[in-house]
């Protein structure tokens, strides 16, 4: 079973509780997260009657219900990578719900080695930006844990969905010499761009925030 964690996002300030189930209470984007039983978070993004799913692998049947509830299908589906366990879900729920499968183009190769039958219905590159009701989404390409890894930011929830690029105090798994470079590069580029209030809502473990992870600045450069 999912356990999932529910945020409601606007514009300033959040309360947190402590605990399991956690609120942020503004509008704009409502956000929930659902911790997979192999310990993976998943998300289902929804703004002005649009919903879109982030890296969703076993959460199908609890976002279901929440759609059903609210009687809306999907825009977008998203995965950060096209690694197996970030993407088992997907065809179930675009059967169901509609959406449209974005992926950048460099992980198209790992997707096939996935084991898995969804085709991209759209091929994003960095920066681009897909929008969702009240919301904007930019592609951030941040490669290194894959070479086509990317995250999602909302700047106007503040939010910033990390995949395996940014964990809590730490980062996702890199495969040599190669990869690390490119995580380098990939962990420099957030800590610049991204504002330290913004909320890090990591592929596994704990969420953060930009300005907790102040040990990228101290990284050097491959």
């Amino acid at each position: 079973m999912n356990c999932y964690v529910s945020f409601s996002i606007k514009l300033a300030a959040f309360q947190a509780c402590s605990g399991a189930h956690m609120t942020k209470k503004q509008s704009n984007l409502t956000i929930k997260r659902f911790v997979s039983t192999t310990g993976k978070n998943q998300y289902l993004l929804m703004s002005a009657g649009e919903a879109a799913v982030i890296d969703v692998s076993e959460a199908s049947d609890e976002i279901g219900e929440i759609l059903d509830k609210l009687g809306i299908g999907l825009k977008f589906l998203l995965i950060t990578h096209a690694h197996k366990c970030r993407l088992q879900a997907l065809a179930g729920l675009k059967k169901e719900y509609g959406g449209t499968f974005c992926l950048h183009e460099y992980e198209y190769e790992l997707l096939k080695e996935s084991d898995n039958s969804l085709e991209p219905g759209r091929f994003v590159k960095d920066s681009e930006s897909l929008h969702l009701g009240d919301v904007d989404i930019e592609v951030l390409l941040t490669a290194g844990h894959t070479k086509g890894s990317v995250c999602f930011y909302v700047k106007k929830a503040r939010a910033l969905f990390s995949g395996s690029t940014m964990l809590k105090s730490g980062y996702g798994k890199i495969w040599g010499p190669k990869s690390m470079s490119l995580m380098l590069f990939s962990l420099k580029r957030l800590s610049y761009n991204i504002p330290a209030e913004t909320t890090v809502y990591t592929g596994s473990g704990g969420l953060t925030s930009m300005g907790n992870e102040g040990w990228i600045q101290c990284l050097r450069s491959a």
